[in-house]
């Protein structure tokens, strides 16, 4: 994915600092549809599903998701939004396959927290999450930075 002039200058006047996901705001900056799913949070004109995940360093992935998706949907698109202060500095893209294989997850992994949730003691409301730190990040595809912090 690259990014157009147009969604550049609307990424750069955001801010996403605080709490909260800031999925509108990030898909009405891509120009995307925001569409609030189980495992993504917009999609492109073309039908291209998005998921986005906004930090500052590290992200807590939450591994029962991960365990419930398809092989189809292990191709959606993640894309990392990196900030300062609220103000986007990298995008960074993956897939959910490549994010569970940088984990270091194989298949009877997933399948073990699958099954661990189909036990009576465990509670959908209680989640598995696991941290994705920046340096995990930034070996994914760079396909955004600001050219400087000043802009």
């Amino acid at each position: 994915m690259n990014l157009t002039e147009e969604q550049e200058k609307k990424i750069l006047n955001l801010d996403v600092s605080g709490w909260g996901g800031f999925d509108l705001e990030l898909a009405a900056a891509l120009g995307f549809t925001r569409e609030s799913a189980r495992f993504y949070d917009a999609v492109n004109p073309a039908g291209k599903r998005f998921e986005f995940k906004k930090q500052a360093s590290q992200q807590w992935i939450d591994l029962y998701k991960l365990s419930q998706l398809s092989a189809e949907e292990k191709l959606i698109t993640v894309l990392f939004f990196i900030h300062k202060d609220g103000k986007i500095i990298k995008i960074y893209e993956t897939n959910y396959e490549k994010l569970i294989k940088s984990m270091g997850m194989k298949a009877y992994d997933l399948k073990a927290i699958s099954k661990l949730y189909q036990r009576k003691a465990m509670s959908k409301a209680v989640q598995m999450k696991s941290p994705l730190n920046f340096s995990q990040i930034r070996n994914f595809k760079l396909i955004w930075e600001i050219k400087s912090l000043e802009s």
